[in-house]
């Protein structure tokens, strides 16, 4: 018989993996700052935190929601790998001919290049581990998907630290952790999950998988290139220095976001069962969700006024100064101009998170179609805002825009939830 009940090590385990991703995030970038200098460590930002995600997105096709929620095993396991394998190698190609065009215009050297195509392949594994990931939650064992994602992304980056600490080559070390985290990706998922998946091997129809995880995948390639949009602006106008400053700044919108996918990962699972039957039951939990999003927000918003000084002062600290000329003689009402673009991105990090539980409701309930429109929207208008802020006020435009998307995001969410009751 099913049960929905977390248990200590399912939350201690899913709370270990998730926070792995992001405080790796921070800590191979400001290693490899001060190991290969600002240059280097801005182009491993930029693949790692923003190209990568891309990537990564591409790889697991959005449909981790659709995949954990099928417990009604419409699709098999085997139906969602043999998916996940060829989207994988998709990603990887689109990955590669955006690099190859940016090589091509001049935007990009060899170098950048070459680190770059790593870094995607790295996300594309990432991806495809989702599938495995995924799985274990939908057999109740959520323990079992945050040991693989905390000792993969642990691997990855002992690794890759040790590697270029010897070397000082990224290039070799981001060459050696791929090749350790596919090592574990086989002893964690592929290895360990015999036995525990269903083997039976459900008479369904492939196309249709594609046919309804393409609307999810579009909506969530969507949400993070809206959500990195002003990277992207960054990286192409202002180069691999600000790309790395702007990401270092950028990171506790990143653990805002983790914060909420802690709660929202092992909640999905019974409220979509409530949604399936207990409509007063999903309700509720949707309703307790949406405001306990309201008091994370809150929380990092009064915590960024406190703390927001602390944690730039640290960053300047352990890069060695590497940043410090970026603002030099930089200053906005009697703040610096990294607490100001610090302050901003909590605020547009912040919206990203309220709408969150939204957002879940409108795949759980199957209308990612109408949510869709509004993304497409959104994402046109943050290209343009981000490219126009970022010529204008370099780093504090990229800021503001990212401001502006995430508030267009949020009122988007919210009305494709109101008007599809």
């Amino acid at each position: 018989m099913r049960s929905d009940n977390l248990k200590f090590k399912d939350i201690f385990w899913n709370t270990l993996g998730m926070l792995s991703y992001s405080a790796v995030s921070l800590l191979v970038s400001i290693v490899i700052i001060n190991i290969s200098g600002s240059i280097e460590g801005g182009i491993f930002s930029f693949g790692f935190s923003t190209l990568g995600r891309l990537i990564y997105i591409g790889a697991y096709f959005g449909i981790r929601p659709m995949h954990i929620v099928d417990i009604k095993y419409r699709y098999s396991f085997h139906d969602y790998l043999i998916f996940g394998l060829k989207a994988a190698t998709l990603s990887i190609f689109a990955g590669l001919i955006f690099i190859l065009f940016r090589y091509l215009t001049g935007n990009y050297t060899l170098i950048k290049s070459t680190l770059l195509i790593v870094l995607i392949i790295h996300a594309a594994i990432d991806g495809f581990a989702d599938y495995y990931e995924c799985e274990y939650q939908r057999v109740n064992k959520l323990y079992m998907c945050g040991q693989s994602v905390f000792f993969r992304i642990f691997l990855f980056t002992i690794t890759l630290i040790i590697v270029v600490y010897i070397t000082k080559n990224l290039l070799v070390a981001e060459l050696a952790a791929i090749g350790v985290e596919i090592i574990a990706f086989y002893f964690l998922n592929i290895k360990r999950s015999s036995g525990i998946f269903k083997k039976a091997k459900l008479e369904s129809n492939k196309s249709h998988l594609l046919i309804e995880a393409m609307p999810l995948f579009l909506v969530t390639f969507l949400d993070m290139f809206i959500f990195s949009a002003a990277k992207f602006a960054i990286d192409l106008n202002l180069g691999d220095i600000y790309s790395g400053f702007y990401n270092l700044i950028f990171k506790p919108t990143n653990v805002i976001y983790l914060v909420m996918t802690l709660f929202m990962k092992p909640i999905l699972t019974p409220l979509s069962n409530a949604y399936y039957n207990d409509k007063e039951e999903y309700s509720k939990i949707l309703r307790n969700t949406f405001f306990l999003s309201l008091g994370i927000a809150f929380c990092f918003v009064v915590g960024t006024l406190i703390f927001g000084n602390i944690y730039l002062e640290i960053v300047k600290f352990i890069t060695a100064g590497a940043y410090n000329n970026i603002a030099k003689d930089i200053v906005f009402h009697n703040f610096t101009l990294e607490f100001v673009v610090l302050f901003i991105a909590i605020l547009g990090g912040c919206f990203y998170t309220i709408c969150a539980p939204m957002y879940f409701a409108i795949i759980i309930e199957n209308k990612q179609r109408y949510l869709l429109i509004s993304y497409v929207l959104i994402a046109v208008l943050s290209y343009f805002l981000s490219r126009r802020f970022v010529e204008i006020a370099g780093i504090m435009g990229a800021a503001v825009s990212f401001l502006l998307s995430m508030f267009l995001l949020f009122a988007g969410v919210l009305i494709v939830k109101g008007v599809t009751k």
